[in-house]
Parts: C-alpha cells; structure tokens; sequence
C-alpha cells in the first residue's frame, strides 16, 4: 500500500542560529558484500547486497555506527536545541480533532491532546455534547502505547470496532467498544490486514455482526503477509470460527475497501490487484453471492481505495475508464457498469470523491490540487456548487446519510484543519466546533500558486509557494516537496510547525508533478511505468523556476519527499544533483530491481514494473536510484530516514543507497544515514518520534541551505 506524507508535514523551524561549516566526516566502512545478478543477458552489479540482511551481525552494527554519526552531526548543530524546542511548542500548542465520522446522533473522532503519545478514539452524543475517550492508548497500554489505525462505527453508533498497531508494524488487531457503556467486548481479531493489505470492514444493517479483511494462517501457525480474504464476524463468537465470505482465488495482491448500503441490505466489495490501479467491484445484495458489476476496465478506483457510495439501494461510482477525470454511474440492482445511468457526467474537473447526503449525493472535486464541491439530487439532477477558497484542499465527508446535514473536512496552509457544516439555503460552508487549533499568527504568511512549464513543453505543472514576510530573494532557504506517484492527489496542508521556518524567512513550495492525479488519470499515466523519470523532469522544471523568481537558488534550494516520493528523491539526486544543495529522503525505494522480492514489493509493480518482463527491466534499470549513482559525481548532501519495522519499504533500500552514495560521491557534502528502532513507514509514530524526526531533519537542512 502506498504512503504520502507531504511537504508541508515535513517542514518546522531551523533558522535559528546560524548554520556551522560542515566538518568532512568519516563514514564507516560498509561490509563488502558484492553480488551480480543476470537479468535477460544482462549482469547487474550489487556491491552491498549484505546489507540487505538486518540479521547479519555486520550490517546491524553499520546501521547503528551510521545512525549514531548522523545524530552525532545533526544533534551537534548548534541550532538543534533551539529547533527542538521550537518543534515541541508548536506541536504542543496545537490540538487537534481529526477523522471525524458521524453514525446516528455520535460524533467519533481522533483526539490529539499534547503532551499525550498518541491520539486517543473519542465521542459525542452531537456536536455541542460533551466529550467522552473511549479508548486511551496511554491510559490502556502498560508498555509503549499504541496507535489507532482505522475507526468503523456501526450504523447507528452502537458499537464502534476500531484498530490498533505497535512500532510501526501496521500489524492490525480489532477491538469493539459498546458506545453507550463505553465497554470494550471481548471480540478481539488479530491480523485483520495493514501495511501492503490494508484492513477493510463494513457492518451488518442490524449491528449484530460485520464482515471483514483477514489474513489467512500458514501451516506453521505464522500469518502471512498476502492473499487477504474477507470473513464474518458475529458479536460474541469466537474470531476463530468467523466464517469465509469472499476472496479465495482473486490475486495474492487483492487489496479491500468495503462498502455497506445504510440499511445492510447491500454490501460492495471493491478490490484491486495491486497499488495504483483501477479495481474490481463485486456487489452482493440480500443473502446472495457477491456479482461481479466491474472489471478494472471501468476505471474504478485508485487501488483498493475508492471512492463510491450508496444513494439508496444504487451503487454510485467515479468512473475513469473512458474519461480521465471521471464521471459518476449509478449501478441499480440488476445492472452491471456497463448498464448503469450516468448520474455526473464527465467534465473538466477531476471527481475525487462522492458522498450520500439527504436527497442525493454529493462530490469533490480536484482542479490541478484545488478542491471544489458540488451537490445533486438522487437522478443527478445538479443542486449547486459550494464556493471554496482557491489553493485549499476540502476532502473528507464525515455525513450520516440518513441524517440532515452535510459535514465535510476543510484546511489549507495557513487554515487549520476543520470540519464545516454546509448550509443549502446560503450555499455555503459553516465552521463547526471539531477541528486543529492553531498555534501562531498566519496572517502574515504569503500563498501563492503558478503554473510552471514543464521541460517537455506538454504541460503546465502547477506549484504552490508558501512564504513569509521576510523571505529574501535568491538566498531564500526554500524546501521543494513532490510525491508524483500512484496517481495520489497532493493537496494544501495544514502543518503548524511550518510556522517557524516562514516567519523567519524560509519559504516551502509543493509542486502537482505528474504521476499524480491533479488532473485526472492521464496526468498518473504520464509518469507511470517506462514514463516514471517525467516526475524527475518536473521537478527540475519547478526548482528552476524557483531559482529565476526570486526563490531559492541551487545553493539554497532543498527536495523532501517520503515513500514513492523517497524514490522521486532517488530519481531527482542521480540525474540532476546539480540543482538541488540538499535532499531528505524518508522511507524510499531506491533498488527498483529487487524490490519486488520484498512482501509489499509485488503490490507495486503496477506502478514501477517488475523486471520478470525484459522490456520492464531495461527502462527500470534506467530508472533505478541504486544503478544509476555514479563514481566521482558531486551529489548534494543527503539524509536518508528508514525505520527498522517498515512493512511497506524495505529499510535496505535506504543503507544500501547511502553506501553506494558514501563510496562514490566526490563533493563534501555529508551523506547520512539514521535508522530507526521501533518504527516504521512513519505511520502510528508517536508525538516524541515526531517531535525528534522533524528537529533533525530541519536542523540538516539549516545546516545546508542557510549558507
């Protein structure tokens, strides 16, 4: 499964005190460790295939010597205590209610209360009643608490099952809490799914049961790490009786995301072979069999994650098949995609997402990374469109269909996070009481958005550029972010730690690269597969930019990205290391030729490619990070974050970059490395693994762009 984690989410103080001279740092020596692979005819040198291994005695003491020099560096800035402490404030000073989902008359959401670890599960019985936690990870765990996953209220908000996972293992176990008591029953499922399968769960209408994601038992007792089925649980029964449903036979790379009719009479199974494809939808009504309604042909969905809802007993689905940016079918009983009734059809906008309100439906919209909403009846008759402030993102619905208010999710750079009712007779957004507390004055921050030409002259790739009041010109420490991948839509975020870095003169910019899906499934296909470097293209084009308009220059300029944008970084550091005075690079793949071997490796194929094909694996050893570093470039300098429990990117990818980059670089730039222990892909960290991460990460990137 894929992970993003925007710029915005990466950026927090550092220009505190000046940066220090780096020192020319001795690296430790790498374990030697050469391999040599044939693919097709073709020998492919690995010289530190060792490193793959976290077992090996050799390679767990070179990742803790590395760890330990980067912290020694970075921890030694003299800005690092100021930065911390700065970070912690601002992380502090803004709480925040999050996830909000309404079931009946129950409000439930994720609490953030700083100094807590981690954000608790709560209620209200309304928007104006009193809070309730029903689940406190601090308050209910003896050791390192965990973190909640995923949230499931049943219909009504009797019962709500919830997830939880430690480390950053995204191993999901589900527990049930009986709302009105606040009693946690004693149905607790281990291995429901999590990290390359993600946990699907949809109630039974009667909220006596639900059917569910869970992975199947090897023979030795262990739980494997694909071919994810669906079972049924009945409230009170032994999880080890819960009976198969569906799913035995579709692709070990299956992928959920279950969708339930209000009254359960329905229930949909939409399922995707892989990550960043179109899927399936499977759809059983009453006591029959799940019927297939939809090949991937339709264009359905971006992996298991789409987008649909139930309008009464019709399927409505965003449709991409034959438009790029999608139209909406209801899918009636009886019918199949291929007959359903176009509710919206295609437009110039990109349809994100759609949600059942009272009376009809409505969608989000998405024009190159701006958001928009509309509204229609029941046949698709359009209502309205709700007006949205430019370079704002609105994309969540947290609505009980059968109730008789619309609540939608709403932020932007400088708006916290809040979730607003729409009100039908002003056509308007009204703020309600859940949302993120700012911690600072934003008034004085600069948004901008402009459309850059791409290197290829095809397209213009929009970037959005956040500054403060006393940014200065070429010497502006600027922090470019992309992701690029997936066909993800990157969208302005609230971050109230980004604060620190713009009122001291920093800028931030995000750039809608292609890869994504800013402007719809055709803007994913233009860097998907063989095309995958156009990422890479245009971000050079939105970094040159930068350093014409005033932002920026090469000197000063800084690339951060996580995941898939990990593997931008990679892309960016080995075919234009000139551009950029330093790149962070969280989480990333950078040996596009083994990863497949690695258990969510597979679920990416469909994005990367898999080199079991000769003519995937000449454009993918192109591609590849780790093959194209090259012996006496100047590369910039370069941090690289990796956690030990990473189930969704192999940490080797990480050491085995930093080894290559440490060997072959001929600049002074430092080349680091920190691995860390009792985390993963990022997802369930704490507020103190936070906390640490950003302070050094931004007290690197003082170190280098300050200059």
């Amino acid at each position: 499964m894929p992970f993003q984690r925007p710029l915005v989410a990466l950026l927090a103080s550092a220009l505190l005190l000046g940066a220090a001279a780096p020192p020319r740092l001795v690296y430790p020596p790498a374990p030697p460790s050469p391999a040599t692979d044939t693919y097709f005819g073709t020998q492919v040198a690995d010289p530190y295939r060792g490193l793959e291994n976290p077992n090996d005695p050799k390679t767990r003491a070179w990742a803790q010597a590395e760890s330990d020099l980067a912290r020694r560096f970075i921890h030694g800035q003299p800005a690092y205590a100021l930065i911390r402490a700065r970070v912690e404030a601002l992380e502090h000073g803004s709480p925040s209610r999050s996830g909000l989902q309404i079931a009946g008359r129950h409000w439930f959401y994720l609490r953030r209360t700083p100094p807590a670890p981690q954000p608790a599960l709560a209620v209200r019985d309304g928007e104006g009643a009193p809070e309730r936690v029903l689940y406190d990870p601090a308050a209910s765990a003896t050791g390192t608490p965990p973190a909640i996953g995923s949230v499931y209220p049943s219909p009504n908000g009797t019962y709500v099952a919830f997830t939880t996972q430690q480390g950053g293992s995204e191993d999901e176990t589900l527990h049930v809490i009986e709302v009105g008591s606040g009693t946690t029953l004693a149905d607790t499922l281990a291995h429901v799914g999590g990290g390359t399968t993600p946990v699907a769960l949809a109630w039974d209408g009667n909220e006596k049961g639900f059917t569910h994601t869970a992975l199947p038992r090897n023979a030795d007792g262990t739980y494997a790490k694909d071919g994810i089925v669906l079972v049924h649980h009945a409230l009170g029964s032994d999880p080890a009786s819960d009976a198969y449903v569906f799913g035995r036979g579709l692709s070990p790379k299956a992928e959920y995301h279950l969708l339930a009719s209000r009254d359960g009479s329905a229930l949909a199974a939409i399922v995707a072979e892989g990550d960043g494809v179109a899927a399936s939808v499977y759809l059983r009504r009453g006591a029959g069999a799940f019927e297939q309604v939809a090949t991937p042909a339709a264009g359905i969905g971006n992996s298991a994650d789409a987008k649909a809802a139930f309008v009464g007993n019709v399927l409505a689905v965003i449709a991409k098949g034959k438009t790029p940016r999608g139209a909406v079918l209801g899918i009636g009983p009886g019918q199949t995609v291929d007959t359903a009734k176009t509710l919206v059809p295609a437009g110039d906008l990109v349809i994100d997402d759609l949600a059942a309100i009272p009376g009809g439906f409505a969608t989000l919209d998405v024009d190159g990374g701006d958001s928009g909403m509309r509204t229609f009846g029941a046949d698709g008759t359009p209502r309205g469109t709700v007006p949205i402030p430019p370079v704002s993102t609105i994309d969540d619905f947290a609505s009980d269909p059968s109730g008789s208010e619309v609540i939608v999710g709403y932020e932007g750079y400088t708006a916290p996070r809040r979730w607003y009712r729409y009100d039908p007779a002003r056509n308007a957004l009204v703020p309600t009481s859940i949302g993120t507390t700012s911690p600072g004055d934003f008034s004085r921050v600069r948004v901008q958005r402009v459309l850059v030409a791409s290197l290829d002259g095809g397209v213009k790739i929009p970037l959005e550029i956040v500054s403060g009041p006393n940014a200065r010109g070429a010497r502006t420490p600027t922090i470019l972010g992309a992701y690029g991948a997936y066909g993800t839509i990157t969208r302005p975020r609230f971050n109230p730690t980004a604060l620190a870095w713009l009122e001291r003169g920093g800028a931030l910019a995000e750039a809608m690269i292609r890869g994504g899906g800013e402007y719809g499934e055709q803007w994913h296909q233009a860097a998907r597969l063989a095309t995958k470097t156009v990422s890479a293209d245009d971000l050079a084009a939105c970094a040159k930019w930068l350093g014409a308009n005033g932002y920026g220059d090469a000197k000063h300029l800084g690339i951060a990205g996580g995941s898939a944008g990990g593997f931008l970084m990679g892309l960016a550091l080995t075919r234009d290391p000139q551009l950029y005075r330093a790149v962070d690079s969280a989480v990333g793949i950078y040996d596009l030729l083994r990863v497949e071997l690695t258990p969510n490796g597979a679920f990416n194929t469909p994005e990367f490619g898999t080199v079991t094909d000769p003519a995937q694996f000449a454009w993918m050893l192109k591609q590849s990070p780790y093959h194209n570093v090259r012996k006496g470039v100047a590369y910039p300098a370069v941090l690289m974050t990796t956690g030990e429990n990473d189930p969704r990117v192999d940490p080797y990818n990480s050491r085995k970059m930093i080894a290559l980059l440490q060997a072959d670089s001929s600049s002074p730039h430092l080349i680091l490395l920190l691995q860390k222990s009792g985390q993963g892909h990022g997802i369930g960290n704490s507020l103190q693994q936070r906390v640490e991460a950003d302070a050094e990460r931004y007290a690197f990137f003082w170190s280098q762009l300050s200059s």
